[in-house]
């Protein structure tokens, strides 16, 4: 017979996966997006030499799904050498000279600056370009994939624009996740050594002293898993139907495939308190056997992401990249509640994203910290986030 509170959680798991809200907004699945090429003047595929003997491991949740973007990769699940670099229209002919590269964030790929999750919305990318800018888009092989490598991608797309434009810096956007791999870039943190070409560096959302969201908020797992949705868990076991069944592969720890989110973890219970309303919540986030599932605890996901925070914390960028951070304060997704601890985006603590004292001891000049009433998918898409981001540009 099935525990109360394993059936009281598979009744709300089947209203979940049945709300289009959720699965659009909240718990990110992929969504095709019919002749999702349209929104560029071309898309080309670039190798880095020095990924080539690397490899990234996909599930069935995280490899590439749009048709477009997997005929351009020439496979759903990319060697690591391989991204996308996108060329907007206007990439050559637009006014404002200083070109402008599109980072995405996890789970997403350059689509999301378009026309996120096929809602409808006029993205970042278009405005931008009504603007005058000058704008490229990256789409990494893997979108949760490790940071490290993300940011050889990253340097790689950067030298390739400078020479497309014939100029010696760029500005970077990068939405949250995306801003971890710049940062790595910029702090000389990667194989290849930071070239001194980044003028300004604009993050919206990004998590500058990580996130512990999967921890704190388990009762997400169930929907996650169970729709294929493109995120990650805390359970590497959980139960359903009555049965532990192992979910390793989509939980956050280095036998899975989310090394780029084990590495952006860092503990925020010292600060704001856990749900105890959560299941299983004191042994998701500490680790141990509870109710309804099985959690190795953040202490042992953050050491398999190797502590990446922490080492950032330690490095500042180099002093001439002026950085403008917006962090969204609004926790809603349309209905539905996210992260409300504390004052987030849904997702990231706006503390998170305001924690620039390491990144700026070198003498990098910020420029402005600025608050918007979005949550962390309107960053990419809202008029008033792309005003703010051409102020800044400007």
């Amino acid at each position: 017979m099935q525990s109360y509170p394993v059936i009281l959680i598979e009744r709300l798991v089947t209203m979940l996966i049945h709300d289009d809200l959720i699965k659009s907004l909240f718990i990110n699945p992929h969504v095709q997006i019919n002749n999702s090429s349209k929104y560029w003047d071309k898309i080309i595929t670039c190798s880095v030499e020095n990924l080539k003997d690397l490899t990234e491991t996909f599930c069935s949740a995280n490899e590439q799904l749009d048709q477009d973007t997997i005929n351009a990769f020439g496979t759903s699940r990319p060697g690591a050498d391989k991204y996308l670099l996108h060329f907007a229209p206007g990439w050559k002919s637009n006014p404002n000279q200083n070109p402008v590269i599109l980072i995405h964030g996890a789970g997403l790929d350059a689509t999301s600056f378009t026309n996120l999750y096929n809602l409808g919305f006029e993205g970042i990318q278009q405005q931008l370009v009504s603007l005058g800018y000058r704008v490229f888009a990256l789409t990494f092989s893997h979108s949760h994939g490790d940071n490290f490598i993300q940011a050889e991608q990253l340097a790689d797309a950067i030298l390739r624009v400078k020479n497309l434009c014939k100029v010696q810096k760029v500005d970077i956007v990068a939405h949250s996740k995306g801003g971890v791999a710049t940062r790595i870039y910029i702090s000389n943190m990667s194989t290849t050594p930071y070239r001194g070409d980044v003028r300004k560096y604009i993050m919206l959302g990004t998590p500058n002293l990580g996130v512990d969201f999967a921890f704190r908020n388990p009762a997400l797992s169930y929907p996650i898993y169970l729709s294929e949705s493109n995120g990650v868990i805390a359970w590497d076991k959980m139960n359903c139907l009555n049965i532990m069944i192992d979910t390793a592969d989509r939980a956050i720890y280095a036998d899975g495939t989310f090394p780029g989110q084990s590495q952006m973890l860092h503990r925020w219970d010292d600060q704001y308190p856990l749900d105890i309303t959560q299941p299983d919540w004191w042994t998701t986030y500490y680790g141990g056997s509870g109710f309804v599932s099985h959690s190795r605890g953040i202490e042992i996901a953050i050491a398999d992401g190797g502590d990446l925070i922490a080492k950032l914390e330690k490095k500042a960028i180099e002093p001439e990249i002026e950085i403008s951070v917006l962090a969204g304060d609004n926790h809603m997704f349309g209905l539905i509640p996210g992260e409300s601890a504390g004052s987030s985006d849904g997702l990231v603590f706006v503390d998170s994203v305001f924690n620039t004292d390491a990144m700026l001891s070198k003498g990098a000049k910020l420029s402005v910290k600025t608050t918007l009433q979005v949550n962390h998918m309107e960053l990419l898409f809202s008029p008033q986030v792309v005003h703010w981001v051409s102020q800044q540009l400007e």
